[in-house]
């Protein structure tokens, strides 16, 4: 996933390395500490053999802050205050007979 860092542009990484193997039509999802104030670019990146990856920004109840619909790989955004939030995958499911697998990781990266 080395040439998903560049996504990052300027900026800093966060220590925690955030990745799963993924099917055709599975969804994972990752509580998120987002801190009032603070630049963040979130990244989802992907293996090639699972195709466009969908991802969406949600709030603690579930509801869809934001959804990559146009195939996006990155969100950059800015809390106002101190709060908890979810990033959620989903995995198109295909109509092969082959099932592949794939590494999908989720970078984030903040600035002041």
């Amino acid at each position: 996933m080395r040439n998903c860092v560049p996504i990052l542009e300027d900026y800093l990484q966060n220590d925690n390395y955030n990745a799963a193997i993924l099917i055709p039509g599975d969804e994972a999802e990752l509580d998120m500490a987002f801190y009032g104030g603070v630049s963040y670019r979130i990244v989802v990146c992907s293996h090639s053999i699972l195709g466009d990856v969908e991802f969406s920004l949600n709030d603690y109840n579930g509801n869809a802050l934001w959804t990559n619909t146009d195939g996006e790989k990155h969100l950059d955004i800015q809390v106002a205050t101190t709060q908890q939030l979810s990033v959620k995958i989903k995995i198109p499911a295909n109509e092969s007979s082959l099932i592949h697998e794939g590494c999908v990781s989720i970078m984030l990266g903040s600035k002041e």
